[in-house]
């Protein structure tokens, strides 16, 4: 059961507070890129700055500083400051119970409990003394809101709170559960729940006949017991396009599957294979790419097509190569500059920045890409427009 009022309780002290988060629209498949990552995020603990239950993470740039008494005013973001037991920002929360103090020295840094892994491990992951769904950082998220798992459709409770449980509830009746036959229990043994379901979740047939099929199943992405579609990368490279391989585990290998139709994949003409020497794919892509054209007719042309933006065969798109996504120049005179912007923080295939993207990235719990914001928190695994990660869906 959500303790939805203790939630509201243990915030009732900070609801009076406001808080602004900058944010953009996020890249949605077939977009350009552009903008800087500024997230805001719900809580659960004393921060900052904090509207009804959400968190938005305050900067710790330097600030004046003044002094009220015995106490010095300013940021509350340095050792010294979380232990002075003075609330120096000015926000009602002081030293350890200040979001900005967590990590410094006399306030060990809490884990984070804002992914659909962390929300139905029966864990207090973050400390804050919620549990999975009493946590409000979960209860938007799947875990929360969908008997999604073979372990809850088969406890004999309606996780979900919709009426029904287990092989009853509809959400137990998907792919990738397999403590369910239509309506009907099947005893399985929890410790080949995960065999079975990785079975389920590969092998090329739509077992709950909705027409996705595989990890390209959001039953499949979303159950914890689907190991094999949490590391999978997307089938959007020209040498990935051309392995024979289904790399994404949806079924659908190379110029079949839809990623490999996007503008900058020269190795597909449509469904049709085309024979292209790696040598030539970056001249070929980079050709495409340039060409005034929309080549995959999805109404965006050239660099302002995700798809070329992402290729990292393509090498004439601003803020989409290394270099420029390292030399301090805001190449695509958008205001953000290298991992700031978008374009390189959201390409998997930028080394010089550090990514919060992929399965893992969104549910263990580390601020990745040093943003200040972790797992579903952070805008790039959990954005308002685009793709989620599974992690958060």
């Amino acid at each position: 059961m959500k303790s939805t009022l203790i939630s509201l309780l243990a915030l009732s002290s900070a609801a009076f507070l406001l808080s602004t988060a900058a944010c953009r629209e996020d890249d949605s498949d077939g977009s350009g890129g552009s903008g800087g990552d500024t997230t805001s995020s719900t809580g659960t603990k004393g921060t900052g700055s904090t509207t009804t239950g959400t968190q938005s993470t305050t900067s710790t740039s330097s600030s004046p500083t003044t002094t009220t008494g015995m106490c010095a005013m300013g940021e509350e973001n340095t050792d010294a400051a979380c232990s002075d037991g003075c609330d120096n920002d000015g926000n009602n929360f002081i030293d350890c119970d200040d979001f900005d103090c967590e990590g410094h020295a006399d306030c060990p840094a809490m884990g984070v409990e804002a992914n659909n892994i962390d929300c139905q491990d029966g864990m207090d992951n973050n400390s804050n003394g919620f549990t999975d769904c009493e946590d409000l950082d979960c209860q938007d998220l799947s875990a929360c809101t969908r008997e999604q798992s073979n372990a809850k459709c088969s406890d004999g409770m309606d996780n979900d709170n919709d009426g029904d449980s287990d092989c009853q509830d509809s959400d137990c009746r998907t792919e990738g559960i397999v403590v369910c036959n239509g309506m009907t229990p099947v005893n399985v043994d929890p410790a080949d729940y995960v065999m079975l379901t990785n079975d389920e979740c590969s092998n090329g047939v739509s077992d709950d006949s909705n027409m996705f099929i595989d990890c390209n199943d959001n039953a499949c992405l979303v159950n914890p017991d689907a190991t094999i579609c949490q590391g999978i990368e997307k089938e959007q490279t020209n040498a990935a396009c051309s392995d024979g391989m289904d790399n994404d585990i949806d079924s659908l290998t190379d110029c079949a599957d839809p990623g490999c139709r996007r503008e900058g994949i020269v190795v597909c003409n449509g469904m049709t294979p085309v024979n292209v020497d790696p040598g030539m794919y970056t001249t070929l892509a980079n050709a495409q790419c340039m060409d005034g054209d929309d080549n995959d007719t999805n109404t965006f042309t050239d660099c302002d097509d995700f798809g070329c933006e992402i290729n990292p065969d393509v090498t004439i798109c601003p803020e989409a190569n290394d270099i420029q996504c390292s030399d301090m120049m805001d190449n695509d005179a958008n205001t953000f500059v290298d991992c700031d912007d978008f374009s390189c923080a959201n390409n998997p295939y930028i080394t010089t920045c550090d990514h919060e993207l992929s399965f893992a990235e969104c549910s263990d719990g580390i601020d990745n890409d040093n943003n200040g914001h972790v797992d579903c928190d952070d805008f790039s695994c959990n954005p308002q427009n685009g793709p989620k990660s599974p992690a958060c869906l």
